[in-house]
């Protein structure tokens, strides 16, 4: 009964945190853009500069796409290898399915929900919990890329660019630990993995990510914004990171993530707008593009039940 409360009280906590900042990045991004005194001009240049991406800029955007998405498969594809084999299509086919479940759920919990509805019965449990190691590989990567970049560009709250390394410790202990845990972290002891797919998932991780930042570094050449590529690359690491420890679903993540960008990304380029612009490309690409077909091949996998 306790326990139940108590995770009742965190999950709560956790949208109402992501609420919160949704509301405040919503009232910022609003003042930037109506107090802007060079709206209109901002706005014509924007158009003009959508009319000259060529479908082959699009078309390169979207194998970015195609290629990190792949990289998830792979390891989903890894994790199940030992007890349920499954092809590379089936198991991007879950991924996407995965991500219809993740939009509009907090954290993207509903990924879990998604991938294991194609595995058979018996086994969904033993998935979704295999699936946290992935999810963890990644937060590494994220963690790990994020608090060298925390010390080179980080607008507020100074003291988190010393905090960061000792938690990136702290999770490559957990991660590599190969004995037993005791008290509430025992049940990891029931999901060990071997060392040497967790340094495979890394690996695979640190490919997602680089293809993430190529998929920005992109959209800026597609958008003509003048950014340096190593000020944007280190202003990219903390926003991922940022990203990964705000609760929110992915229709509040597009407006957090769009005021981030802006903060990070102003002192080099001032025209917020396009900012906004890039943000808001990335998302639909990365998260709305992939809901969108997971739906469609879940009510395709439904038919067939």
């Amino acid at each position: 009964m306790k326990d139940a409360l108590i995770n009742r009280l965190r999950s709560w906590g956790n949208k109402s945190i992501g609420l919160i900042l949704f509301v405040v990045c919503l009232v910022a991004i609003y003042n930037k853009v109506a107090h802007n005194e060079n709206l209109n001009q901002y706005s014509a240049d924007i158009k003009i500069q959508f009319e000259k991406v060529t479908f082959l800029e699009w078309a390169v955007l979207l194998l970015l796409f195609l290629g990190n998405y792949l990289m998830e498969a792979i390891k989903w594809q890894n994790l199940l290898a030992s007890w349920n084999p499954i092809s590379i299509f089936k198991s991007y086919k879950s991924v996407l399915i995965g991500q219809a479940f993740a939009f509009f759920t907090p954290a993207r919990s509903g990924d879990y929900v998604g991938r294991i509805l194609l595995l058979p019965p018996g086994s969904k449990i033993k998935g979704a919990a295999q699936l946290a190691w992935s999810s963890y590989a990644q937060l590494i990567i994220t963690i790990s890329i994020g608090s060298i970049a925390l010390f080179f560009n980080l607008p507020f709250f100074p003291w988190i660019k010393w905090f960061m390394p000792l938690g990136l410790i702290a999770a490559l202990f957990v991660y590599f630990h190969p004995g037993q845990f005791k008290g509430w972290l025992n049940k990891i002891n029931k999901l060990q993995i071997e060392n040497k797919l967790k340094l495979n998932l890394l690996g695979l991780s640190f490919l997602k990510y680089m293809i993430f930042v190529l998929q920005y570094t992109w959209a800026v050449k597609m958008l003509n914004i003048t950014i340096a590529p190593i000020d944007l690359w280190i202003a990219l690491g903390v926003l991922f990171l940022l990203l990964s420890i705000i609760p929110s679903i992915s229709l509040t993540d597009l407006v957090i993530r769009g005021q981030i960008i802006v903060v990070l990304l102003e002192p080099y380029y001032n025209n917020s707008l396009m900012l906004i612009c890039l943000s808001t490309i990335i998302w639909a690409v990365n998260f709305l593009l992939p809901a969108i077909i997971g739906a469609f091949l879940l009510i395709n996998f439904r038919i067939k039940q």
